[in-house]
């Protein structure tokens, strides 16, 4: 845990009074946080090779314990410190950057500047944002940090001298000539105050900001907004009092300045180059490998630097050590091309190379040799391959195999994301040399492979082994099994042998299909196994093996399967099946597992006084409850907020002597996030603390997403960054979960820009996005308004669900691709995989419709609530809403005399769209809410004329669901002469010829749902357009509805 005063006392300190903060005086302690780091150099080459006792500096992904490898406790974190050191900070700060065909220059220069200025530190510049050659009319001025108006900075700069070049006298200020920015895009410095901290350091109006500090540390991040700038700055406040600040100036070379060239290579793995750290913050090529294909050393030599790699989102992110190389790299599969940005020191014009007449891209024979030696070096360091197919008799040989498996399995961590596969990945090897040798697999290691294949959430690969080695189907039956012509190309050679069926086996294979949810094939299986018709309700099975009868273990197996599938009353039964150890002795009998499942799932399922029941009739058998028992205990409670007796329970296993783990408090610290006692769950962590249990990663991300609960991105924010920047929990903070709660926080802030750095942050650090990060990141450009880029994010997701989809909707809307959009959610409906939900289908047509009619696309809409009321949707009081919104309708209580006022540019298609909502609803029998009645009728008041007066008409059709129904009984009861049905789309185009026989005109009945707070607002609407009915009612005699006889 990081200093837990410091970490949680700044997210305190922005959300609070600073009385709270008393909690937190005392730090986590940390038993093992150190976490496996790469060495300062490394080879990339290496990476999955198939020698390493040559190079002693190359990276190995395996534990050290079977390499005979080093591993350091060296943990990179983000540590922050107002001097200028860090990762980045021995960089040269003047550099001239020359394009790849050498034609073109750019100076780049960093500087470091006081956050927080006064009177007598001013840095004295703002800043503008350029999109090809427009500058914005809004800008940033650094000192304020406020947005600044064209008409304010013109009051400004009236004051003062103003010039464009470097003479003027003291005080006076440098603005930005336009004329040079035709085609530039990015953050320009709009002016800069002579004598202020920015001019001394050589900053000039034109220069553009292409980068500032990460909110901790001395990373720098790429900058292409004034609100990203701005959120970085504030961010920044929190934890530094100095921000280092990149500059680019484009045509000028800086005194002094490091000359270099910037190109980009594709390149494929293993890559042949070796890479390491330097003292000035680069990553730079320290040699090449034997094997080094020959269009990389004609591309690279020595001392070439690496400065970006492309990310997983298609962007490339900058890098500065040979761990962020590493950790870009390795997410590839070997053979996979990775484009990376490099840069060449030019010390005279002989080093001058145009870059992109070079050959950039290897051959499809490359590739492939590429691919076939690092697929062998992979193996070769899961397996010893070699070892194993030169094994002398099939024991010595799946005695290796099972050796090697159980390392791997045994120090296997599912968390991390650089380890997942591994025991998977040895698995595969051990086929493949069992399937060479072509003997038979015994039951143990089998055993062994099917459980290296379920470690890593991969149970079809194991159900598939068993198949293909024992012959013997997986869903309990003794059908034929269906060949796996892929499973069998490879490891064909392996001869079945039926005597690897056996208990264990057995259980595994019902392990399996648990991990898959199929508790049906579980309970098959089971029934095969007992020859018991009895224990499935699915049919009976053929039974498997007069010799397999299923333990205790195998039990356990199934009643945990059937209680994580929710099936309670199974699992009552089953359950009921066992006995107790002093009973039957050839019955499976029931241990501590077994009751703790039952009672787990008792709290589960909100049984509380069962799981209290059971708890007690395990202790009168004589079972001692253990962590897992009490823990459950404490879920039922807090499932029914008594968070006074889950804290009595915590209590009760000190004094018992029962061991407290972090689970049972964190289950208690969710149930109090859940109901927003998050200063509750704060005092329950320090608690925790000093018992000396030590908080871990699902703690921090209850924390966190309680904040975001209590709508607090920014502490949630701040609490992220500080474990981040502790040495001793930045491991902690390397969980996908984590980043991705970081990433909807900045969501909710709007800041994208740091959403993408957070992003970036994850690649780095081994740690996949998943769909959940992936839609988090397209969130946060939505919100900045950057469809686009959301659209680019969108692509990226393989398989989306419907909340990705909802948001591409939302995307393609906010770009104005109104018919886009209702294709998708059309292709949607239509292919019924990943479908929208009701509700997500809802949002999108809601969306649509929205946005349709901000830019007055009022045909698009029109066929959008078509569509949706075609889809059997009913129009949600939001729908309604929605459409007020955006058409910025006049609310019932508006004043309503200032008819002049335009706000649409085509007010007669805009109150046509909105009798025409009327009709379509009318057409099947809907209602409508009462907001949007009343901003119709106060519509046609406020437009006067015709519209008033249909406004009048329709306030006379209008009646309430329950005469609505009362009507429709009456229509279909009583025998009325038919007249002459008209919508009110159509009263409105053929007014002139309808006014006056408007008594033989059916008009189409109103349907408003009202309740008593809107009853006010509804009379007051109809009150308000009024107009004529007085003299209607002398003229014409009251229209009457029919009655029941």
């Amino acid at each position: 845990m990081p200093n837990f005063k410091r970490a949680l006392s700044l997210v305190v300190l922005t959300s609070c009074t600073t009385s709270s903060v008393q909690s937190f005086h005392t730090p986590f302690p940390r038993k093992n946080s150190a976490r496996r780091t790469v060495p300062r150099s490394a080879s990339v080459s290496a990476l999955y090779s198939d020698d390493t006792s040559n190079n002693k500096n190359i990276l190995s992904p395996l534990p050290a314990s079977s390499l005979g490898g080093e591993i350091r406790a060296v943990t990179v974190a983000y540590i922050d410190s107002d001097e200028s050191v860090g990762v980045n900070s021995n960089r040269r700060k003047k550099r001239v950057v020359l394009d790849a065909k050498g034609e073109s220059f750019t100076s780049t220069y960093s500087v470091r500047l006081p956050i927080a200025s006064d009177a007598n530190n001013i840095i004295g510049i703002s800043l503008k944002e350029v999109n090809r050659g427009v500058v914005s009319e809004v800008g940033l001025q650094i000192d304020s940090m406020r947005y600044i108006t064209v008409e304010e900075e013109v009051t400004r700069l009236k004051k003062r001298e103003c010039t464009f070049g470097e003479d003027g006298g003291d005080s006076s200020i440098q603005v930005l000539d336009e004329k040079g920015l035709e085609t530039s895009s990015g953050i320009v410095v709009s002016s800069v105050e002579r004598g202020g901290l920015a001019w001394d350091l050589g900053v000039r109006a034109g220069d553009f900001v292409i980068a500032t500090s990460a909110t901790v540390g001395d990373k720098m991040w790429p900058k292409s907004s004034l609100e990203g700038i701005r959120s970085a700055i504030s961010s920044r406040k929190v934890i530094s009092s100095s921000m280092q600040v990149e500059f680019q100036r484009a045509g000028t070379f800086v005194p002094d300045a490091e000359l270099v060239q910037e190109f980009e290579l594709s390149l494929s793995r293993p890559m042949g180059i070796h890479i390491e750290d330097t003292h000035d913050g680069y990553v730079q090529i320290s040699g090449f490998t034997e094997d080094v294909p020959d269009f990389v050393t004609h591309n690279l030599r020595v001392g070439d630097r690496i400065i970006a790699v492309d990310s997983t989102l298609g962007k490339m992110w900058p890098v500065s050590t040979v761990d962020g190389v590493v950790s870009s790299v390795t997410t590839r599969l070997p053979g996979q091309t990775v484009q990376l940005k490099f840069e060449r020191v030019v010390e005279d014009g002989s080093d001058l190379r145009v870059i992109d007449s070079l050959d950039t891209k290897s051959t499809s024979t490359d590739v492939k040799d590429s691919l076939s030696k690092s697929l062998i070096g992979a193996y070769s360091k899961y397996a010893d391959s070699d070892t194993i197919v030169d094994g002398k008799g099939s024991k010595d040989l799946l005695a290796r195999c099972r050796g090697i498996l159980r390392r791997y399995i045994s120090v296997h961590d599912p968390i991390s994301e650089r380890s997942s596969g591994i025991p998977a990945l040895v698995a595969d090897r051990v086929l493949e040399s069992i399937s060479k040798a072509e003997i038979p697999l015994d039951p143990v290691t089998l055993s062994l492979i099917m459980n290296a294949y379920i470690s890593c959430d991969q149970p079809n690969d194991a159900l598939r082994t068993f198949e293909g080695t024992t012959g013997v189907k997986v869903d309990g039956s003794n059908d034929e099994i269906d060949i796996d012509v892929d499973w069998h190309q490879v490891n064909g050679g392996i001869q079945r042998n039926e005597e690897c069926l056996n208990l264990v086996t057995a259980t595994d294979v019902i392990r399996a299909h648990a991990k898959l949810g199929d508790s049906v094939l579980v309970k098959k299986v089971l029934s095969a196994i007992e020859d018991d018709p009895d224990t499935v309700d699915e049919g009976r099975t053929q039974v498997w093996s007069t010799n397999v009868k299923p333990d205790t273990k195998c039990y356990n197996t199934v009643l945990a399967a059937i209680v994580n599938s929710n099936n309670l009353q199974d699992a009552e039964n089953l359950f009921e099946k066992m006995c107790e150890p002093d009973q039957h002795p050839t019955c499976p009998q029931r241990n501590i597992a077994t009751y703790n499942t039952m009672v787990g799932a008792y709290a589960r399922a909100g049984r509380r006084k069962d799981a209290y029941d059971l708890f007690t009739t395990m202790r009168n058998h004589g079972f001692k409850p253990d962590k897992y028992s009490v823990t459950s205990l404490i879920k039922a409670a807090t499932q029914e907020a008594d968070f006074d007796a889950a804290r009595n329970l915590l209590i009760d296993m000190k004094v018992a002597g029962i061991e407290t783990d972090v689970v049972a408090y964190n289950t208690v610290i969710k149930a109090l996030c859940l109901k927003n006692s998050w200063f509750e769950a704060k005092e329950l962590v320090a608690e925790m603390e000093s018992r000396g249990i030590n908080p871990n990663s699902k703690t921090y991300g209850l924390l966190m997403n309680g904040l975001l609960r209590l709508n607090k991105p920014g502490p949630c924010l701040t609490l992220f960054e500080s474990a981040c920047a502790d040495q001793r929990t930045a491991s902690l903070m390397e969980n996908v979960q984590l980043y991705t709660t970081a990433i909807t926080a900045s969501a909710t802030l709007g800041d994208y820009e740091r959403a993408f750095e957070l992003v970036s942050r994850m690649s780095f650090a081994g740690v996949k996005p998943n769909i959940k990060t992936l839609t988090a990141l397209m969130g946060s450009c939505i919100s900045a308004g950057k469809f686009d880029t959301a659209m680019d994010v969108y692509d990226k997701i393989p398989n989306p669900d419907g909340y990705a989809q909802t948001l591409a909707i939302r995307a393609k809307c906010g770009m104005g691709l109104f018919e886009e959009a209702l294709n998708s959610v059309s292709i949607s409906i239509k292919s019924g995989e990943n479908s929208l939900s009701g509700k997500q289908l809802m949002q999108s047509y809601n969306c649509i419709i929205g946005a349709a009619l901000e830019q007055e696309e009022f045909l698009l809409a029109k066929q959008t609530m078509d569509n949706l009321l075609s889809e059997g949707l009913i129009p949600s009081k939001k729908s309604f809403q929605r459409i007020i919104d955006s058409l910025d309708l006049a609310p019932a209580r508006e004043n309503l005399e200032d008819s002049g006022e335009k706000r649409n540019m085509n007010e007669d298609a805009q109150f046509e769209y909105l009798l025409g909502v009327l009709d379509a609803l009318e057409a099947r029998k809907l209602s409508c809410s009462a907001p949007f009645y009343s901003a119709v009728l106060a519509e046609g008041a406020r437009s006067g004329k015709l519209k008033r007066r249909l406004a009048s008409i329709i306030s006379l059709a209008r009646t309430t669901e329950q005469n609505s129904i009362q009507l429709e009984e009456n229509e279909n009861i009583t025998t009325v002469a038919p007249k002459e049905v008209t919508t009110w789309l159509g009263l409105w185009k053929n007014y002139a010829g309808l006014k006056d026989r408007l008594d033989d005109i059916q008009l189409q009945t109103i349907r408003v749902n009202i309740n008593g707070r809107e009853l006010r607002s509804v009379l007051y609407a109809e009150r308000a357009v009024t107009f004529g009915r007085k003299k209607r009612k002398k003229t014409a005699p009251k229209r009457e509805l029919p009655t029941l006889n």
